[in-house]
């Protein structure tokens, strides 16, 4: 797994992310997804799948990503915090 940050003002880094997912997905490297936008009011648009590959537990591995993510986000922020 990896983890990167995309300053959303980048639209170039934006677009060549969501390419690489779609690619990803096209090949069939990919057995699931998670997505969540904030709108400017501070919203939540989510969106989910996995393939059927994933078996019943699929939701639990999303969250489990999910749940990765935060943490490296943490350790992130902490890092960062510190160094500054």
């Amino acid at each position: 797994m990896s983890a990167r940050v995309i300053p959303l003002e980048d639209a170039a880094a934006v677009k060549g992310a969501l390419t690489e997912l779609m690619s990803g997905l096209e090949a069939g490297r990919l057995r699931g997804v998670a997505l969540i936008a904030v709108d400017a009011s501070g919203g939540f648009e989510p969106f989910w799948g996995a393939s059927r590959t994933l078996g019943p537990h699929a939701g639990s591995i999303l969250r489990g990503a999910v749940a990765w993510l935060g943490a490296r986000m943490d350790v992130s922020a902490l890092a960062a915090e510190s160094s500054g």
